[in-house]
């Protein structure tokens, strides 16, 4: 097995609306924050995790090619065998056939804006109309926009991969920019049918050559 090619994709993550990826909440409070953004312990900033960039980008996928949850199965795929599972690795599944995971995400930090703002929620009783069990809600403000990278290996055991018309590499490209392209049509965090997480990626390039997730 051989390694033949490492690309990188990078670019923006703009905010459209507040934005809500959960951090440790240890010190609780009365009257403060019921959930908290996750900060940079040095510099409090916040930021977002790879994890949660790969997380939801696999969930998408996962979600288009049919290969989400199930009736007795709410877990990733762990198949072995679809493109889910050669770019993000089969879950579960320490012994298979395709290498290394392709995908690697980098923690996105803030490079712009990163002010919080508390949201309150509630529950409404339906008898009643009362507002029930209120809370705080910490977002990142709308505006605030964050670093993106994420590299995509090749191996020499993707030459017969095929996706969209692509070939190899390219094809595992393809994929992970349909990825992006989902992620950015539904959100990234919590809250995100409640009016969070909504983004819009920016000034993406593709190994320094600007490219758009249009089709």
């Amino acid at each position: 097995m051989k390694k033949t090619g490492y690309h990188e994709i990078t670019g923006t993550i703009h905010c459209l609306s507040g934005l809500r990826v959960g951090g440790s909440d240890e010190l609780l409070q009365i009257g403060g924050t019921d959930l908290t953004c996750v900060k940079h312990p040095v510099t409090l900033r916040p930021y977002i995790p790879g994890s949660s960039i790969k997380g939801k980008m696999r969930s998408e996928l996962e979600q288009w090619r049919g290969k989400f949850g199930g009736k007795d199965n709410n877990e990733p795929c762990g198949c072995k065998e679809c493109l889910v599972c050669r770019v993000f690795g089969p879950h579960k599944q320490a012994r298979h056939d395709l290498g290394p995971t392709r995908i690697v995400v980098r923690d996105a930090a803030c490079v712009s804006g990163g002010e919080t703002e508390l949201k309150s929620e509630n529950v409404i009783d339906r008898k009643t109309g009362t507002a029930m069990h209120p809370r705080k809600i910490e977002r990142v403000v709308a505006g605030s926009e964050f670093s993106l990278r994420i590299g995509v290996q090749v191996w020499d055991l993707d030459a017969a991969c095929e996706y969209n018309g692509k070939t190899g590499g390219d094809a595992l490209i393809e994929f992970v920019k349909d990825g992006l392209r989902f992620l950015q049509q539904t959100g990234i965090g919590s809250g995100i049918s409640k009016g969070s997480g909504e983004i819009e990626f920016r000034n993406l390039m593709l190994n320094g050559t600007p490219f758009t997730l249009v089709k």
